[in-house]
């Protein structure tokens, strides 16, 4: 192979260098996501394809036929994937956006932009909204101070709205539609709260951006059953992990609401368990099944550390605690683990024994309203994500094909 094939291999010392000096990674997540690059140079180099890593067509070539090559090892290498996309994005950009980015919201306008994230936090908003607020908004406030910049909100006009809009990358388009938001409800927010004599909000475009979401990773009743057998009910460990996968599997709980569940949301006498989902806050009524009341008493009895905190299930080692979502994720890839199940391109974290339990109730002809209620949505229109797993009910609507007569092809024939 001619050197001359991999060309402005480079690029990569300029994305390493960015990712330090830019983002502030630690000098070990860098060396991890160049040691992925590196073996990205490898496959090139093994497969003698010709490749310009600065240009963002031959690079996304080049890393959609590098993963084709790990077609059953997708969960091992989401690290490769996720440093993948780094380095699409910043041979595309130029620049990285991440999540991880700090925020800074000193200044006069930034007091004002704290102030309204603060109203928002009182509004109950999800920790994950309100990170998405400051990040967007400290954006916005980045790109102000670096323009011609009075810290006044009399200064901030149309035009120079308009102007920050155009930088946002159009490749992202959520994140275009999510700055656009955000800055529109706090433009509305200083107006009525009389910070600004005009309402700018009017002037910025709206759009709407809608993500196709990908199919629920569903694994089959016995794959199910496989991996509660499989579990190690002789430790202690092993009874909690097995009442943890019980909730999810018979009763599609979330991970946080069985992280949250409560002695006082197990009402024995009636055989329910009774609980406000954390997600919706709304009430959830469900049945103590004897498979679970079993497992419970079980785990309470020889496997629950001493303790006085009024959450069922608990860390297994001091200080006790109530488990984290993280946890639950834990437990439930372990089991599919030892379970020894092939996994392909499937999730393996808590919510595929939710996914898995609506699409044994919809082939079982479940109505959408029953399993919208066990599911704890509020309306049928959430679980309508789940009709396009039921493959059973999808073959019924095939469409016959009437057959094509055999004259039908002679009239292409010249």
């Amino acid at each position: 192979m001619k050197e001359t094939s991999i060309q402005e291999w480079d690029v990569v010392q300029r994305a390493s260098q960015y990712l330090s000096e830019n983002l502030e990674f630690s000098s070990y997540t860098v060396n991890k996501h160049c040691k992925n690059w590196q073996s990205l140079f490898e496959f090139a180099k093994a497969k003698k394809s010709p490749v310009d890593f600065n240009c963002y067509e031959s690079i996304r070539s080049l890393i959609a036929n590098y993963l084709l090559s790990f077609p059953n090892d997708f969960e091992q290498n989401r690290s490769l994937s996720y440093s993948l996309n780094l380095l699409q994005e910043y041979i595309r950009d130029g620049k990285i956006l991440t999540t991880l980015e700090t925020t800074d919201f000193s200044g006069c306008i930034g007091r004002l932009m704290y102030e309204f994230i603060d109203q928002k936090e009182r509004e109950h908003l999800r920790l994950s909204t309100l990170k998405t607020y400051e990040i967007q908004l400290s954006r916005f406030l980045k790109y102000l101070k670096a323009a011609p910049f009075n810290d006044d909100v009399a200064t901030i006009n149309t035009s120079c709205i308009y102007q920050y809009i155009k930088t946002l990358p159009v490749e992202h388009k959520s994140n275009i539609y999510i700055g656009i938001s955000v800055i529109k409800r706090f433009l509305k927010w200083l107006y009525e709260n009389h910070y600004s004599q005009s309402n700018l909000s009017i002037m910025v475009p709206s759009g709407k951006y809608t993500q196709q979401s990908e199919l629920p990773s569903v694994y089959s009743k016995d794959e199910i059953e496989n991996i509660l057998k499989k579990v190690d009910r002789g430790y202690s460990t092993g009874k909690r992990d097995f009442l943890v996968l019980l909730l999810g599997a018979r009763l599609g709980l979330r991970s946080s609401d069985i992280c949250n569940l409560k002695f006082e949301n197990i009402n024995w006498e009636d055989n329910v368990i009774v609980l406000e989902q954390v997600k919706t806050s709304n009430p959830l009524n469900l049945p103590l099944l004897p498979e679970i009341g079993n497992a419970i008493i079980d785990y309470l009895r020889y496997g629950r550390p001493r303790s006085d905190l009024p959450y069922v299930v608990l860390s297994a080692r001091m200080p006790y605690k109530k488990l984290k979502s993280g946890s639950i994720y834990t437990i439930t890839s372990s089991a599919i683990k030892t379970a020894k199940i092939g996994v392909g391109k499937r999730h393996r974290g808590p919510h595929i024994l939710r996914h898995s339990l609506a699409a044994r109730m919809l082939e079982g002809q479940t109505t959408m309203p029953v399993i919208s209620e066990v599911l704890g949505h509020i309306d049928t229109t959430s679980t309508l994500y789940y009709l396009r797993i039921d493959i059973t009910s999808l073959k019924a609507c095939a469409l016959e094909i009437s057959q094509v007569p055999e004259n039908f092809y002679e009239q292409f024939k010249w």
